[in-house]
């Protein structure tokens, strides 16, 4: 350790401390957030730049014990960030149950273990046997010497990388959860948005957010939305991580004790009559995830004097165009000149193709955010 350049040794603390820091802050925060928040049932809430710091220090504190153990060996800077790179990959290799949202530990929690007992056994043999001091030096120039640590720490990184949970959708949904705890609305839209598969979780979150920005019926079909399930937790495969459910209830009017789905939970508030503003909007787009196009007109006419100087949101003209293309007895008679166009232009481009998958992705590209396209071509 004592052949060590100085510009090695400074060059390397520094990345690996800047990678760390910006691998827990950026990439791994919002999972270190739910895990605490699991952890302590709700206890205690983790803060990012403290957290990200916290650990950061704790893996430099790591480095300089091994620096200390193997002062008087022959070993390349680089490899003394082993340990801590083996226990940030056994920190982030984790994931949420979707069985009883509990915390699992991935299988690094026994292999870094194990590792970092091979990686000191092996340095001690290596060092013991002499085989080291019998062999020339590997570089003889300090930049040499600083690029090959260097790519040592670039494998050290990129193992971290892959061994940290990297579920797209999970990050998705625990940012966008984060973002609805401090109220950024925004925030967690622009978190969803990132994500193009869709997905129940994706789509409760969309929703809530939107209808919390008044944009339920506007913009909601701008995320990958799913269907009718995909608007409430149903206690199994939709759930929220970090925001309180009883928050999400109270907004549409009211939590029940017994779990519902999204279908039943709607058509037990309908029966009830507690019907809110907010909950009117989830009525109506439920028909529209059910193409129920009479029972989204007949709902409508309730709250809407429909007629062609009626402004609407646009998701409820698209699916009032379509109503009055579909049916040639319709219970209303509704005209958007500029929506009528677009849904003219959309049947004109889907007849151009005789390929369905080549109509589906051209038809996904300039309409993919429209119900028209959910209607047709969603699952």
């Amino acid at each position: 350790m004592k052949n060590q350049g100085v510009l090695t040794r400074v060059m390397c603390t520094f990345v690996f401390t800047l990678f760390c820091f910006y691998y827990l802050y950026c990439y791994q925060a919002d999972l270190l957030t739910v895990t605490q928040h699991i952890l302590s049932k709700g206890q205690t809430h983790y803060n990012h730049f403290v957290g990200a710091v916290l650990i950061t220090i704790l893996a430099m504190l790591m480095q300089i014990g091994v620096v200390r153990i193997f002062r008087k060996q022959r070993l390349a800077w680089a490899l003394t960030f082993v340990p801590s790179a083996l226990c940030l990959m056994m920190l982030t290799n984790i994931c949420v149950s979707p069985v009883d949202g509990g915390i699992m530990f991935g299988a690094w929690r026994f292999v870094a273990p194990l590792l970092i007992a091979v990686f000191f056994l092996v340095v001690w043999g290596v060092n013991s046997s002499g085989l080291l001091d019998s062999l020339p030096r590997l570089w003889t120039q300090p930049i040499r010497e600083l690029w090959a640590n260097l790519l040592i720490l670039v494998a050290l990184m990129l193992v971290i990388c892959s061994a940290g949970n990297n579920d797209k959708c999970l990050h998705a949904r625990i940012h966008a959860e984060q973002c609805l705890v401090d109220a950024d609305y925004d925030g967690a839209l622009e978190a969803l948005r990132r994500y193009d598969a869709g997905d129940r979780n994706i789509s409760m979150l969309a929703a809530y957010a939107l209808s919390k920005k008044g944009e339920l019926a506007e913009r909601l079909f701008y995320y990958p939305v799913t269907d009718v399930d995909g608007l409430l937790p149903n206690g199994n495969d939709v759930k929220l991580e970090l925001y309180p459910e009883y928050k999400l209830y109270k907004y549409l009017g009211g939590r029940y004790k017994q779990q519902m789905n999204a279908r039943r939970y709607i058509n037990f508030q309908r029966r009830t009559n507690h019907v809110n503003k907010p909950m009117a909007d989830y009525v109506r787009c439920a028909h529209l995830f059910d193409r129920n196009l009479d029972a989204f007109v007949a709902d409508l006419k309730k709250y809407y004097v429909l007629n062609d100087s009626v402004a609407l949101p646009r998701h409820y003209r698209e699916a009032l165009t379509l109503y009055m293309h579909t049916h040639t007895t319709p219970a209303i008679i509704y005209k958007d000149n500029v929506a009528t166009t677009d849904y003219e232009d959309y049947q004109a481009m889907e007849r151009k193709f005789a390929n369905e998958r080549e109509c589906k992705n051209a038809l996904r590209r300039m309409y993919g955010n429209t119900y028209w396209y959910y209607y047709d071509y969603k699952k």
